[in-house]
């Protein structure tokens, strides 16, 4: 059946909102108490950096890939059997903290974040294909909501990740989030109404789509907007830990007011961006973002200005989570412009690729800026790290 009435929609928004939201929890989880573990087992923060950097990395392979899958088959389907292998996994990942070898938890953690990242993937591109066909005319403002949902998952999953963490440890971080994605999959079973992103007859194929300069370049500057918001993950909680003796629970609180900005001014940027010219709102995170990362470490030349504290951090997380929705929301609506003022239309297919591509820009960001700063902080302070990758 093809979603055709306004509830049915709206149910199928929702819970397409939720399926994200458990599978961006994944995601982001390990952040605020994975460096902190692994340290007390031996291992070192460029192994933490790839180990988190997977789930991206998957993101990125996939997403286009999903975004050929449904021209041929069911959406609902695919967002079933992803959620399912999320649950799964999750449950998988909870039993590694009674392997000892550190060789042995370094490779099953990251083959299961591998697998959480490709069902990750799928998630995400049937979340912006199926919205973008219900609700047409508002492309901004659902992504903003999208990005909205998501984004809840990064700023809350951390800190509760951290408070499971210290009241039950590796074990019941997991497990916690293992019983929500099953709650999940059972809601999206009965609730989530298959819409038909199929290929129409006009063609269409991706390679073609990604030869397009309107649409790798937006891609690309969400890509880059998410280097900066998703580089200091892997290296805040020993940061804070080193700095100013806090624990993980500090460090996903700083997480969540980062992750905060985003979540309450994305749905006010998003109705913006569909009402005025959203090529502005990018512009000026182009400048903006790179600007307020001076202030994270702080960097030398406004360390006489701004003194590391707690405050100076948790409110320059504030400033950059409220700065990434500029660069990053008006992407879709962006590539979906440029490719119809090109081609004066927009086919099916072609919606499916732009998704997709818009979609792995975020995974790809994610992956570098994750891997980068592990590597890097190995060899200088995190003012500096956060300096330069600015």
């Amino acid at each position: 059946a093809v979603v055709s009435t306004q509830s049915t929609g709206l149910c199928t928004f929702v819970l397409i909102n939720l399926s994200l939201f458990v599978s961006y929890a994944l995601y982001t989880l390990p952040g605020a108490f994975l460096p902190i573990y692994n340290l007390d087992r031996g291992i070192g923060s460029a192994s933490t950096g790839i180990i988190l950097a997977c789930v991206p990395l998957c993101y990125i392979i996939v997403c286009p890939i999903a975004g050929k899958l449904l021209d041929k088959y069911s959406a609902k389907t695919m967002l079933l059997i992803s959620t399912g292998m999320l649950a799964v996994v999750t449950f998988l990942s909870a039993a590694l903290g009674h392997v000892t070898n550190n060789t042995w938890f370094i490779v099953l953690i990251v083959l299961l974040r591998l697998i959480q990242g490709a069902n990750g993937g799928v998630i995400d591109v049937i979340a912006f294909a199926i919205t973008a066909k219900i609700y047409p005319g508002n492309i901004a403002l659902t992504t903003s909501i999208i990005e909205t949902s998501l984004n809840l998952a990064v700023a809350f999953s951390p800190f509760l990740g951290g408070v499971f963490y210290e009241a039950g440890g590796f074990y019941l971080s997991f497990v916690v989030t293992a019983c929500a994605v099953t709650v999940v999959l059972i809601g999206t079973f009965f609730g989530v109404t298959n819409v038909d992103t199929k290929r129409d007859s006009a063609g269409g194929n991706l390679f073609s789509v990604l030869k397009e300069v309107a649409v790798w370049f937006p891609a690309w500057h969400s890509a880059a907007c998410m280097i900066l918001f998703n580089f200091y993950i892997p290296i805040l909680s020993p940061y804070v830990q080193a700095s100013f003796n806090a624990g993980p629970t500090f460090a996903g609180f700083a997480l969540l007011i980062n992750t905060a900005g985003i979540c309450i001014t994305a749905p006010f940027l998003g109705h913006a961006m569909d009402k005025l010219n959203p090529y502005v709102f990018m512009a000026a995170s182009a400048f903006l973002l790179p600007a307020a990362y001076w202030f994270l470490g702080p960097a030398p030349f406004v360390a006489g200005v701004v003194a590391a504290s707690k405050t100076q951090l948790v409110v320059t997380l504030a400033v950059i989570g409220v700065l990434v929705p500029l660069g990053c929301y008006p992407g879709l609506l962006i590539m979906f412009d440029l490719y119809t003022v090109k081609y004066g239309k927009m086919p099916q297919a072609v919606k499916n690729y732009i998704t997709a591509i818009y979609c792995a820009s975020f995974p790809l960001g994610g992956c570098i800026g994750s891997a980068m700063s592990g590597l890097i902080a190995e060899k200088l302070t995190f003012s500096l790290t956060t300096t330069y990758i600015s």
